[in-house]
């Protein structure tokens, strides 16, 4: 038995959900500071499985725009632009979009979370100390800010969570209502 996009979306939903159930289970252990590695490894792993559950989401959103080979979309823009090409639209792609062109909501984060984690730390061209001059070169270490990933919280997760699983039902009833 095959499984289906929607199938997927609904089990990284869940992993999610029981990742950050550990988590709260084991807030105790963790505010004693021995146990941070473990604590942001639970949050780092929901975070994943909610980028995994999006991404399965724009390829169950494919499957009901009944479009061939949804297996080959892994973007939002992958998935608006096979619409265009098909002469279709959606309004829950429009709605992601929105989303995501908003800085602060939700799914912005999540995504800007999930590409700051795949970034490997810049590596800086190391200057010389000295100038021809024997002048010493002051080097403002402030101005450099490295992309960095973000410390994540658990309220933080669980809002992604909880407003994501509110978008996915609700655009999953509004589909079948048609």
């Amino acid at each position: 038995m095959a499984i289906s996009n929607f199938s997927l979306v609904n089990q990284k939903l869940a992993f999610a959900k029981s990742l950050c159930t550990l988590t709260r289970e084991r807030a105790p252990v963790f505010a004693e500071g021995a146990q941070q590695l473990q604590q942001d490894a639970l949050l780092s792993s929901c975070a994943l499985q909610l980028r995994l559950a999006f991404h399965f989401y724009l390829r169950e959103i494919a499957d009901r725009m009944t479009m061939k080979n949804s297996a080959a979309i892994s973007s939002l823009e992958e998935l608006e632009s096979s619409l265009a090409q098909q002469d279709k639209t959606s309004s829950d792609v429009t709605e992601l979009r929105d989303l995501v062109q908003q800085s602060e909501s939700w799914l912005a984060q999540l995504l800007r979370w999930a590409q700051a984690s795949q970034q490997s730390p810049h590596k800086e061209k190391e200057k010389k100390s000295f100038h021809s001059e024997n002048l010493i070169l002051a080097v403002d270490i402030t101005a450099h800010e490295e992309q960095q990933v973000s410390v994540l919280t658990l309220a933080e997760i669980e809002h992604w969570l909880e407003s994501f699983r509110v978008l996915v039902l609700r655009q999953r009833d509004i589909s079948s209502e048609f």
